[in-house]
């Protein structure tokens, strides 16, 4: 089924599902909360922004990219974006 969201909507979806992500590959893989180390996500054109609270979560984050991308990637295929490539930086 897919949704049909406003742009507002769609960036808080985005935002949300990739929040989401890392919180399930961290909890799969490491057994470990990351909801006290993300600060934000931001979306700034095609590139999403995570910021951390901690620049060694940051290096963590980057060994489980792909597992992060594959995720957020099963999440927002429910909405009706028109091939939406994304970049993920983390900050």
């Amino acid at each position: 089924m897919k949704l049909f969201l406003n742009e507002k909507k769609t960036e808080l979806f985005i935002k949300t599902s990739l929040w989401n992500s890392i919180i399930e590959v961290f909890l799969k893989e490491k057994n470990i909360d990351m909801s006290s180390y993300l600060v934000s996500i931001k979306i700034k054109n095609q590139t999403l922004f995570i910021k951390t609270n901690n620049p060694l979560i940051n290096s963590e984050l980057n060994l489980f990219y792909d597992k992060i991308v594959s995720s957020f990637k099963n999440k927002i295929k429910n909405i009706d974006l028109e091939n939406y490539d994304f970049d993920i930086k983390f900050i």
